[in-house]
C-alpha cells in the first residue's frame, strides 16, 4: 500500500511540475554561475572553498567547491546579486554583478590573511561559527560538519558527531550509530574511497575528527554511485592552503582520562602536507554491562598523514595514510567473582593514492578520478588466565571461554568519470574492484573441552559498476536516475549479485523549497573480513549470512523560511528480505552478523535549524521510527533462541530527538547538547526499558597574540549523571552509557 502511495506521489509531482512549467514560461529563464577559486600568491586552486549568493541582506543559496576549486550554482532567477567566496585563512572576496539567463562565469582570487582576523565558515545543520565581519549561511542539501567550528569533547568519536548531526541517529555501545532504524547499511567514504568499519567493530576510530575539513551526511536518497549502504558518511580530509601551521593540545579528566595531540600542516607552491597524531587513555574505555565502573582501562593511538601535489591546475595527486589502534580491558566477566584480565586489541589502517583530472571549461565540473587503496586490520581477544567459563551456545549446557585472532588485507581500485555538466544534463559512471584475503582463528574452550571453533582463510572480492545521470528539463523539475551492478564473492559462501535501480524526482518551485520522492533497491553483503558465524554447539553453520536485499522509499520536503530558520521533513519505509543485524558474543566484545528473515523500518524525521545574525544558534532533530524483525533469525552466537514472531530490534527506539544550543563570539564559545531516547527493547517481545535524556556541555575561550593562539576548554558529559542503557538485552546484551565526566583541555597553535 505504502509503495503505491509513494509511486503515485512521484508521478503526481512530475506531472504537476511539467504542467506548472508549461503555464509559466518565465521559469525557463534561470541563471547559472560557475567558476574557479585560486590563491593570489601562486595561482593554485583552493579546495573546499565556500561560495554564497546574496541578494539584499539574504543568503539565497550557496555551495562548496571541489578539490580543484571549481564551483557551480544553478537555478538562480536572473537579477542583481552579490557572490561571495571565502575560506578560513583567506580574505573573503565578493563581486556585485548582474546575473543573466544562461551561464555566468565568475572566478575568485583569494589573498591569505591571519586566520583569526578573517575566518569565515559555513553553517549547516548542527554546527555554526561566525565571522568577525559578516555571517553567511549556506543553503545545503545535506547536514555538514566543519572541524573549524567543532567544540566537542576530545574523547568524542565520529559516531558522536553523527548522532548530533543526523535526525534519528541512535548511539550504540560499540561505537556505531543506527541511522533510520538500520544497523549495517551505512559506510564511511574518505576522500571518495569507501572505508567500512570492519575489524574494530566501531571501537577504534578510523579517523580523528580533528583531521577532517568537513563531513557531509548523505542519508536515504543516495545515487547509484554508492554501493552497500543506505547512508554515507562522506569525509573530506584537510588540504592545507596557507603557510605553515602547528597545533598541540592536552587534556585531563574524570576516570584518569588524559590525552595529547599534535598536528603540522603547510602549503608551498604545488606541494602541501598535513600530519596529525593523538593518544588517549581512560579507565572508562567502553560501555559496561553494569552501571558500576570496573576493569575497563584502555588506550587509543591514532595517526594520519596527507600529502598532495598539484601537477597542473587540472591534475592533482594525493596520498592518505591512516593508522589507529586500541588496547583495552573487557569488563564482562563479573559473574566469576574473580578479577579478570580479558584484553581486546584492534589495529586498523588504510592508504589511499588518488589521482584527479579536471576537464571542460575553466569552471566546468568534468572530472576523472582513479583511486588505489589498501586496508588492513588485526583483532585479538585474549581471556584472562583465571577466567571462569561463562558463555553458553544456544541449546548447550557447557560453558566456554572465547579466544580470537583475526587479520585481513584488502586491495582495491576504483575509477569514475563525470562529464562536464550542461544546465539540463549531467552524467557520471564508475567501477570498482576490491580483493580481500585474511585469516580467522576463533575458538571456544574450557579446562576440559574444546568447543566450537572457526579456523579458516578469509578470501573473496567485491565488484561494482554504475551509471547515473541528472536531467533537468525545466528549472523546477529534476530527475536523478541510475543503476548499479554489484557482485560479492566469499570463500565457502559463494557468489551473490544484484542489479539495483535508484531514482529520485524533485520539484523545485523556488530555491528555498524542494519536494522529492525516491526509490532505491538495496544490496548489502556481509564484509568478507568479518567473523564467520557459528550457530550451535556443534560448530556447524546451519545457514550462511546472506546479503541484505530490500526496497527503500522516501518522500520529503525542505524549506528555508528566512535567513534564520530552515526545516526538513521526510518520511521513509524500508522492507528487507532478508535483513541484517549484529550480535555481540556475551562475555566478549566480538561481533558477528545475523540474518533476520524480514525487517521492516518506517519512520518520520524532522530537522529544524536556527541560525540568525549574532552569536546564538541552535538546532532540533526529531525522529519517530519503528524497526521490527519478522521470522527466523539465523547465524550469530545467541545465548538463547530468538523469537520467530514479530519483535522490535534491540536498537529500536520509537522516539528520539537531539537539541543543540550554541554561543560563539569574539573567541568565546559555549555549547549545550541534549539527546533523548524513548527506550530500547529489554529482551522481551515489544518490551522497552525506561527513556533517557542526556545533556553534554562545553565552554571555552581563544586568545590570540600575533600568530599564536591559546584556547582553554571545559567539557562536561552527562551533566545530570543520568543512568541509561545504550542497548537492550536481546542480541547484544545490556550496556550502560557513560556516567558524568569532566575534562579540561588546553590547545596551543601557530598559524
Amino acid at each position: 500500500m505504502l509503495k503505491a502511495v509513494v509511486l503515485s506521489i512521484i508521478v503526481s509531482l512530475s506531472v504537476q511540475g511539467i504542467i506548472f512549467a508549461q503555464a509559466t514560461p518565465a521559469l525557463y529563464n534561470r541563471a547559472t554561475v560557475r567558476g574557479k577559486i585560486i590563491e593570489k600568491t601562486d595561482k593554485q586552486p583552493i579546495a573546499y572553498a565556500e561560495v554564497a549568493v546574496v541578494r539584499g541582506d539574504k543568503v539565497v543559496t550557496g555551495t562548496i567547491g571541489n578539490e580543484f576549486g571549481q564551483y557551480e550554482i544553478k537555478n538562480l532567477i536572473p537579477g542583481r546579486y552579490k557572490v561571495v567566496a571565502y575560506v578560513v585563512g583567506f580574505r573573503k572576496e565578493e563581486t556585485d554583478t548582474e546575473l543573466v539567463a544562461g551561464n555566468n562565469e565568475m572566478n575568485f582570487t583569494l589573498e591569505p590573511t591571519d586566520i583569526q582576523m578573517e575566518g569565515v565558515t559555513v553553517t549547516a545543520n548542527a554546527h555554526k561559527s561566525h565571522s568577525t565581519s559578516q555571517d553567511l549561511q549556506l543553503i545545503l542539501t545535506a547536514p555538514v560538519f566543519h572541524t573549524s567550528t567543532y567544540h566537542g569533547s576530545p574523547m568524542s568519536t565520529p559516531s558522536a558527531i553523527i548522532q548530533q548531526s543526523v535526525p534519528g541517529a541512535v548511539q550504540a555501545p560499540t561505537g556505531e550509530v543506527h541511522i533510520q532504524g538500520q544497523h549495517s547499511e551505512y559506510s564511511y567514504y574518505v576522500d571518495g574511497i569507501p572505508i567500512p568499519e570492519t575489524m574494530s567493530e566501531g571501537m577504534t576510530e578510523l579517523f580523528d575528527p580533528r583531521v577532517v575539513d568537513r563531513i557531509s551526511f548523505l542519508v536515504g536518497d543516495l545515487p547509484a554511485e554508492y554501493s552497500d549502504a543506505l547512508s554515507i558518511i562522506d569525509v573530506r580530509t584537510k588540504i592545507p592552503a596557507t603557510r605553515f601551521s602547528a597545533h598541540a593540545s592536552g587534556y585531563v579528566g574524570s576516570f584518569n582520562s588524559s590525552g595529547q595531540s599534535l598536528s603540522l600542516a603547510a602549503h608551498t607552491g604545488n606541494f602541501s602536507y598535513f600530519f596529525a597524531g593523538s593518544r588517549k587513555i581512560t579507565d572508562r574505555r567502553i560501555d559496561t554491562p553494569t552501571p558500576d565502573i570496573y576493569h575497563d582501562h584502555g588506550q587509543d593511538l591514532f595517526g594520519f598523514g596527507k600529502v598532495q601535489y598539484i601537477f597542473s591546475p587540472n591534475d592533482i595527486l594525493s596520498l592518505d595514510l591512516d593508522q589507529s589502534g586500541s588496547r583495552f580491558q573487557v569488563p564482562y566477566d563479573s559473574t566469576g567473582g574473580i578479577t579478570k584480565n580479558d584484553i581486546e586489541t584492534f589495529a586498523d589502517g588504510f592508504q589511499n593514492l588518488i589521482y584527479r583530472h579536471a576537464f571542460g571549461s575553466e569552471g566546468g565540473s568534468g572530472q576523472f578520478v582513479l583511486g588505489l587503496s589498501h586496508r588492513q586490520g588485526t583483532g585479538t581477544y585474549v581471556p584472562g588466565t583465571n577466567d571462569v567459563p561463562s558463555f553458553f551456545f544456544a541449546g548447550d549446557s557447557i560453558a566456554y571461554n572465547i579466544r580470537e585472532n583475526r587479520l585481513f588485507n584488502v586491495y582495491g581500485a576504483q575509477s569514475s568519470i563525470a562529464l562536464p555538466e550542461s544546465n539540463e544534463l549531467s552524467l557520471k559512471a564508475g567501477a570498482s574492484y576490491y580483493y580481500t584475503k585474511g585469516n580467522e582463528n576463533f575458538s571456544s574452550f574450557n579446562k576440559n573441552t574444546l568447543g566450537p571453533q572457526s579456523i579458516q582463510t578469509l578470501q573473496g572480492y567485491d565488484l561494482g559498476a554504475y551509471v547515473q545521470g541528472t536531467y533537468q528539463p525545466v528549472p523546477i523539475l529534476e530527475l536523478d536516475a541510475g543503476v548499479r551492478f554489484d557482485q560479492h564473492y566469499a570463500q565457502g559462501i559463494g557468489t551473490e549479485s544484484q542489479v539495483s535501480p535508484k531514482v529520485k524526482i524533485m520539484y523545485i518551485p523556488s530555491l528555498s523549497t524542494r519536494v522529492y520522492g525516491y526509490y532505491g533497491r538495496l544490496f548489502v553483503p556481509v564484509l568478507i573480513e568479518q567473523l564467520r558465524e557459528i550457530t550451535g554447539a556443534s560448530g556447524t553453520v546451519s545457514q550462511i549470512t546472506l546479503p541484505v536485499r530490500g526496497d527503500y522509499f522516501e518522500v520529503g520536503v525542505s524549506h528555508y523560511f528566512t535567513r534564520s530558520i530552515s526545516a526538513k521533513l521526510e518520511g521513509y519505509y524500508t522492507q528487507e528480505n532478508p535483513g541484517m543485524d549484529n550480535n555481540t558474543i556475551p562475555g566478549t566484545n566480538i561481533q558477528t552478523a545475523v540474518n533476520i528473515q524480514q525487517i521492516f523500518v518506517r519512520g518520520v524525521e524532522l530537522g529544524l535549524n536556527y541560525n540568525p545574525v549574532g552569536p546564538f544558534s541552535g538546532y532540533f532533530n526529531l525522529a519517530v521510527s519503528h524497526a521490527q524483525g519478522v521470522g527466523a533469525t539465523t547465524g550469530g552466537f545467541l545465548p538463547t533462541l530468538p523469537p520467530t514472531t514479530a519483535f522490535d530490534l534491540d536498537h529500536d527506539q520509537r522516539i528520539t530527538y537531539s537539541i543543540g544550543l550554541n554561543y560563539d563570539r569574539s573567541g568565546y564559545f559555549a555549547n549545550l547538547i541534549g539527546s533523548y531516547g524513548s527506550g530500547l527493547t529489554n529482551g522481551q517481545v515489544n518490551g522497552h526499558v525506561a527513556p533517557h535524556l542526556i545533556f553534554d556541555g562545553s565552554v571555552g575561550k581563544t586568545f590570540y597574540v600575533g600568530s599564536f593562539s591559546l584556547r582553554p576548554e571545559l567539557y562536561v558529559a552527562n551533566i545530570l549523571n543520568h543512568q541509561y542503557l545504550l542497548n537492550g538485552a536481546f542480541f547484544n546484551g545490556a550496556n550502560f552509557g557513560s556516567p558524568r565526566s569532566i575534562l579540561f583541555k588546553v590547545s596551543f597553535g601557530v598559524d
